[in-house]
Parts: structure tokens; C-alpha cells; sequence
């Protein structure tokens, strides 16, 4: 894939058939395969993907990071036509910073926990200048001023762990452009931040492309996210290139079947389509996941997961192909039913892959269809809770409150969160949503008696009519009936547990008069409920993609018979094909166990897809409730407006 001649100067980054194979136990795979593009000057390259198909091991072997069981095998990277890959490492070692600089995923893990913000600034600024250490700090301190840090002298002496996730992204980005590097490569960059902490790192990079000619490289696997902040987008599969072209074009209708497939696996508005029952709705799922492919794979790696597979794409690899057949940006996808693009050939083109489906794909779609249809009858059939039915969990007045601390040196209480009520009908979806930092969780662990001891809770908690302070231990009843999923499976799961026995947990401490026979037909029953093969049982979390391990633990949820789940953040760890697996899951067994969700998030397609009410929270409070509908469509306060305008949208 040449762009060079088609922008008409040259790149800064030229990256030309770089390949990274990796030593496993069983061979060597090849993670990266013959991934090519440049990047001029100024300009904005977005990769994206799903998890494992090698967008971040890519970045990292521009910059000789690799780990230490991965290779470079083959490959050109040319920076300001340099190459990077023969440098000897005393020269490439400047490079790192000064010429490719990073933002990381997750900055709370990127800085020196034991090092001031500012400090860490300076070191870079000096490692990649002659300055002196106070001319770096006075560097250091326009550079947190520049990436909107407010008091940047008083931020300049804050340790990471005194910053919020928002000021310390800002604080990574200060630190990654302070050596004035010729590409900012941004590696998932707000993936952990809310709606509108993400807003604001998104303008300030595309600030920062307009005034410094910034050249960026975005990893990403959040489609929304494109539109406006890059140029030109490339899609990656199983190590390959599978599509690049300018991101209007893409979002237009792009013609690999996988990009086509990610986009609509995208919650979006029209999922409030008042003839569909909520919980009846259905995500389109990309089934299965990205496959590791080893040394000489012959093929199409997507085959396997692609509705439009032919005989060909099992007998030869698709090569790269140009097919905007026109004089402007070019439009390259890997695919042998691509077609140059123009509304007559994309037609043909969705024609004879619809003609080319295998007869067993199509009895497949009719079954997803025929579910589908019995899950809309299903909750058609269900009666509608009245909001004058009694909820089955709510809670009353909740406060929590830290403690006052210290006899030498003082430290004065806090108020997590002040005067908290809900309601959660049967059947009912319930939407906790607002900034990271508002008391979404804190209140949701304060109704479940989960909080430390050494907080102070007060308030009523009442399930299903049975009223308890909410500082009071909670019954075996309670714990059965109202179960948690939380945000990352990874690590609520016990890694040194097989699912055998993380499933045989809730048996052995809310119902141990089981029989150890029984124990295992339900847990067999409950693997098949939720989508995994009997076979689970005696393997270990890390066996296990994010999308299956997340299953696993739902699954351990629904083992003590729930009639509530709390769900943290559920998908924001998971791409967005998993995500949508995950959503019908969760919308399915809502409809077949009568279960009520409260959800906590800040992913307002999530909200928009799940929800049936939401509250909006705000530094400890409730300050906007009501039907999904009426606050995302006419909010009422500023509050909530100002979130909504944030949100991401294709």
C-alpha cells in the first residue's frame, strides 16, 4: 500500500511490510504481517480493531519495544527517511521521545508513583535538550498550562496519585510533547476516562494537531471516536491492513465485510424504536474472536467469522487493492468480493455476497432471527410493572462519608456521597451514569453493604419490601437475591481458580445443601446458559478472552438464582464486538429469569440501548432521574445536557 505519490509529498513516517513473528509453545505466530502506510507532516492515521489483532504491537515495534519473546522479521520504518529498525541502540535510544513520543492507555501506570508530575516532565525535557533543570521546569510548567492543567505551578509538585484520571492524561500528554517529538503515537488514550474527560482530551489533541502540526497516530478500538479527530482511518485483522481509507469514506460504507460487521455491532440511537420492546432488542454480534495465525497461513484470516465467504478466500490470501476508482484519496481493502467504489458496483458487490452465503449461514441468521422474534414475543407477552408497583430494591437517603483522621496533623472528613434514592422495579433496567468521581459506585455498594468498615453509611435499604439500615451486614436472603458483575473479569476472577470452582462458590456459601452432583449440572446449565462449552469447567481465567471471561462471571452471578444484578461498568473493558455479544446476552437472560439491572456507566450507547430509566449523578447526588427517553432526548438540567453533548457519535 503506496500513498506517497497519491498525497504528492513526502511521508514522515513511512512504515513498509513490517512483520513481528512471537515464540508460544506450539511454533511461532506472527501477530503483525506486512503492515504498510505512511503518515506525512501534520497529518492523522487512526488503527483500528479488536483486541489481539495487533494495533499495539505494531506501535511498539516502531519503537523497538517489543517483548522480549517477539521479533521484528522483516520490515522497513523510515522516520523523516531515517531508518529506524538497523539504529544501533545509542541512537535509537533518542529517538524514543524525541522523535516517536506516547501516550499510554492507562497513565496511572505510566508515571513513577514516587515522582512528581512536574519532575517527570523535566526529566524528559532534559533526556531530549541542552536545558538547564530550571529552564526544563519552566518548560515543564507551560506544557501543563498549554494541555489545560489549571494551576500548573501548584500541579507541577502533585504526585500521580493526587491528579484525577482527566489531569493525568493531560499531565501524560504535557509529558509526551514537552521533547517536541516528530509523532505522538496515542495508545487507547480515553479508554478509561467519561464522556466528557474524553471530550476534552480529544480537543486538545485535535488543538494541538492545528497550532504544532502534530502528527498523531490513534490506537483505538472506539469507532466512535473517529469522526473529527483523524484523517484516515486503518482497519486491522489478524496482524494485516484489511482496510484503509479516509475516515468520511469509511464511516460511508466501508467495503471489507469486517469493518461492515464492527459498525453495526455499534449500539446507536435508532435501538429506541418504540415497536421493539426493550428487552427484546437485539446488537448485531460478531461471533468468535481474532485468530492467532502462524508462519505460512495460506488464506483469509476472517474467513471463519465472514457472512460473505466464498471458496476462493480458503485458497489464497487476499492482497491489498486500491478500489475508489477515482482520482482522489485512495480507498485499499484486502478482500476478493471487493469492488470499486460507486454505488452500482457496491450494490453488486452486497448482491453476490448475499448469493455467495453457504446455505448453513443462512439457516444460521434464520435462527438468530426466529430467537429474536421470540424474545420480542416474549417481552410483549411480559405485563409492563406500573410505576406504582412496589420496587423490588431501593434504597433511601443513602449517605457515606469519610471519617475525620489524624492527631498531629488533622486530616478533615469527606462526603462521598449526600442523600441518595433510587428505585428498581422488577423487570426493570436502571442507568447510573454521570463522571468518573460523582458516587455511581459508592452508591451502588453502599445499597449492596460492600463499602470498608471505615466508612461512615447511612440511610434504608429495602428489598422487596424488607426494610434494613443500610449500615447493617446484609442476610444470606440479601446476598443471594442481589448479585454484582463488575467492570474488568480479569480481575475479579481468582486466577489461581479453575471455573469449576469459581462456579462452585456460590453453591458452597449461599445454597451448601446442595449436592455436589446437582452443584455440577447447574454449573454445566449455567455455561450453556451464558454461551461457553461444558469444557470450561477446568480451565483457568487466563485461558479465556475478555468476552468469554466476562460470561464466566455473569455466569457465576446468575448461580445463586438472582433477582438483581449490579452491573459495573460490564463492557467498557470489551471491544465492541464483544460488547454487543455481552449486551444481547444480558438483554436475553433480563427476559428469560425476570432480572432487574442496575447499571452503572459512562457509555451512553450502552444507556441508549439497555436502559429503561437512568440517573444522572453529579459530586455525590442525584440530580436528574426519569425514563430513558425523556432524559436523553429533552434533558432537563445543565448538567445532564452537558454530558449528553459530549458523547461520542458516528
Amino acid at each position: 500500500m503506496n500513498e506517497r505519490n497519491a498525497a504528492g509529498a513526502e511521508p514522515l513516517l513511512s512504515v513498509r511490510d513490517l512483520s513481528v513473528e512471537i515464540a508460544g509453545p506450539d511454533g511461532f505466530i506472527e501477530p503483525v504481517r506486512g503492515v504498510s502506510f505512511d503518515l506525512r507532516r501534520g497529518e492523522s492515521l487512526a488503527l483500528v480493531g479488536e483486541s489481539g489483532c495487533g494495533k499495539s504491537l505494531t506501535a511498539m515495534a516502531l519503537m523497538r519495544l517489543l517483548p522480549e519473546n517477539a521479533r521484528i522479521r522483516s520490515g522497513e520504518v523510515r522516520l523523516a527517511g531515517r531508518e529506524l529498525l538497523t539504529l544501533p541502540e545509542r541512537e535509537m535510544a533518542p529517538v524514543r521521545g524525541g522523535g516517536i513520543a506516547v501516550i499510554f492507555q492507562e497513565p496511572a501506570t505510566s508515571f513513577n508513583p514516587v515522582m512528581t508530575v512536574g519532575e517527570q516532565i523535566v526529566e524528559m525535557i532534559r533526556a531530549h535538550s541542552t536545558l538547564s533543570h530550571e529552564a526544563a521546569r519552566q518548560e515543564a510548567v507551560r506544557w501543563l498550562a498549554r494541555t489545560g492543567v489549571p494551576e500548573p505551578e501548584r500541579r507541577f509538585s502533585s504526585f500521580p496519585h493526587e491528579l484525577s484520571g482527566g489531569l493525568k492524561q493531560r499531565a501524560m500528554i504535557a509529558m509526551a510533547l514537552s521533547a517536541k517529538p516528530a509523532v505522538v503515537i496515542a495508545d487507547e488514550p480515553t479508554t478509561a476516562l467519561d464522556v466528557t474527560v474524553q471530550a476534552q482530551i480529544l480537543k486538545l489533541l485535535a488543538e494541538l494537531r492545528r497550532e504544532a502540526q502534530l502528527t498523531l497516530l490513534l490506537i483505538t478500538h472506539d469507532l466512535a471516536l473517529l469522526p473529527g479527530t483523524v484523517e484516515r482511518v486503518a482497519l486491522m485483522y489478524a496482524g494485516q491492513i484489511v482496510e484503509s481509507a479516509p475516515t468520511a469514506a469509511f464511516f460511508a460504507g466501508p467495503l471489507h465485510p469486517y469493518g461492515a460487521a464492527l459498525l453495526r455491532a455499534v449500539p446507536k440511537g435508532e435501538a429506541k424504536s418504540a415497536e421493539t420492546p426493550r428487552a427484546a432488542r437485539r446488537l448485531f454480534a460478531l461471533e468468535g474472536t481474532v485468530p492467532k495465525i502462524g508462519r505460512g497461513f495460506h488464506g483469509c484470516a476472517f474467513a471463519s467469522r465472514c457472512e460473505a465467504r466464498r471458496a476462493a478466500c480458503g485458497q489464497g490470501s487476499p492482497a491489498l487493492k486500491d478500489v475508489s476508482a477515482c482520482a482522489g484519496e485512495p480507498h485499499w481493502v484486502r478482500c476478493f468480493a471487493a469492488a470499486p467504489r460507486g454505488a452500482e458496483n457496491v450494490e453488486r458487490a452486497k448482491k453476490a455476497r448475499i448469493a455467495s452465503c453457504p446455505p448453513e449461514e443462512e439457516s444460521a441468521r434464520n435462527q438468530a432471527q426466529a430467537r429474536t422474534d421470540a424474545l420480542r414475543e416474549a417481552a410483549s407477552a411480559a405485563p409492563e410493572e406500573s410505576p406504582a408497583s412496589a420496587p423490588i430494591l431501593s434504597a433511601e437517603h443513602l449517605t457515606v462519608d469519610v471519617p475525620g483522621r489524624g492527631f498531629i496533623r488533622r486530616q478533615p472528613g469527606k462526603t462521598l456521597i449526600r442523600d441518595v434514592s433510587f428505585e428498581l422495579r422488577r423487570g426493570e433496567t436502571l442507568a447510573l451514569v454521570g463522571e468518573s468521581g460523582s458516587g455511581k459506585t459508592t452508591a451502588a455498594m453502599a445499597a449492596l453493604g460492600l463499602l470498608p468498615p471505615y466508612l461512615s453509611v447511612a440511610g434504608t435499604v429495602t428489598l422487596a419490601g424488607g426494610a434494613q439500615p443500610a449500615a447493617s451486614p446484609r442476610s444470606q436472603a440479601f446476598r443471594k437475591a442481589v448479585q454484582i458483575v463488575f467492570q474488568d473479569p480479569f480481575s475479579s476472577l481468582d486466577p489461581r481458580m479453575t471455573v469449576r470452582a469459581l462456579l462452585d462458590e456460590p453453591f458452597s456459601a449461599l445454597m451448601p445443601e446442595m449436592m455436589s452432583c446437582e452443584r455440577l449440572e447447574r454449573m454445566k446449565a449455567l455455561l450453556a446458559e451464558t454461551g461457553l462449552e461444558a469444557s470450561a469447567l477446568e480451565r483457568y481465567p487466563h485461558e479465556f478472552s475478555g468476552g468469554q471471561r466476562q460470561r464466566i462471571a455473569i455466569a457465576r452471578a446468575l448461580a445463586a438464582e438472582p433477582r438483581v444484578i449490579v452491573c459495573d461498568e460490564p463492557t467498557s473493558a470489551l471491544d465492541v464486538s464483544v460488547q454487543a455479544q455481552i449486551l444481547n446476552l444480558l438483554m436475553r437472560l433480563k427476559v428469560e429469569r425476570g432480572l432487574s439491572y442496575l447499571l452503572i456507566t459512562h457509555n451512553f450507547g450502552v444507556v441508549e440501548f439497555a436502559a429503561d430509566r437512568i440517573a444522572v449523578m453529579k459530586d455525590g447526588r442525584i440530580v436528574e432521574t426519569g425514563p430513558a427517553r425523556d432524559v436523553l432526548e429533552h434533558p432537563e438540567t445543565a448538567y445532564a445536557k452537558m454530558l449528553l453533548a459530549s458523547v461520542p457519535r458516528l
